[in-house]
């Protein structure tokens, strides 16, 4: 997914003052620096509007999907499943929503169907974009979209080799109040569960 293909939304930009040409980089040149499955180190030649030049190391990584499941329940008091797992960047476990890579060829709405049953075994009778962001921009050119699932129904988890996860039901109110606290670490889960409440129109 590309800048121009986010903002041509086909509705007036909330920031216009955002979209100046005077910021913009023109990239001469591209070489793959390091290649590691999950993503790929390249260096980018690039000058800038005012003729300044400079080499940046860039991460270019596959599209990234978040999934709110949402089980049944009065709205301020539903029950979200989530999941447990050890993250080996942080040497730590973390307590997140469905969430993982678009495979090469893949809607991001086919890849966060695929990861919510792979994940929690639980299939969506519906399944809503709920927002998007980059993830970290200063270095890397991928997007991570949030969707929101909806009636729910279980079956088997289908997990790669090397994940061992655990399903969990998180209240909607316990996991506001995990933010800030230190319990809630993953940045994409906190984002996800801000579109959610945004969504719900409860913020």
């Amino acid at each position: 997914m590309s800048a121009g293909t986010v903002i041509a939304s086909g509705r007036k930009p909330v920031l216009p003052w955002l979209m100046d040409d005077r910021f913009r980089w023109r990239e001469e040149r591209s070489e793959p620096v390091q290649r590691c499955g999950i993503f790929d180190l390249f260096r980018a030649r690039r000058t800038s509007a005012g003729g300044r030049s400079a080499d940046f190391y860039l991460l270019r990584a596959p599209a990234w999907v978040n999934v709110v499941p949402v089980l049944e329940g009065r709205p301020g008091a539903e029950r979200l499943l989530m999941v447990r797992q050890y993250r080996q960047g942080v040497e730590r476990t973390t307590v997140e929503f469905p969430a993982g890579l678009v495979e090469p060829g893949e809607d991001p709405g086919e890849a966060a169907v695929r990861e919510l049953a792979e994940e929690t075994g639980y299939r969506a009778s519906s399944l809503r974009r709920i927002g998007y962001v980059a993830p970290n921009p200063a270095f890397m050119d991928n997007w991570c979209t949030t969707y929101c699932a909806e009636g729910l129904s279980a079956g088997v988890q289908r997990l790669d080799p090397l994940e061992d996860l655990e399903v969990l039901e998180v209240g909607l109110e316990e996991l506001r109040a995990g933010i800030g606290s230190g319990e809630l670490i993953n940045s994409m889960t906190v984002v996800a569960l801000h579109w959610y409440l945004r969504y719900r129109g409860t913020i």
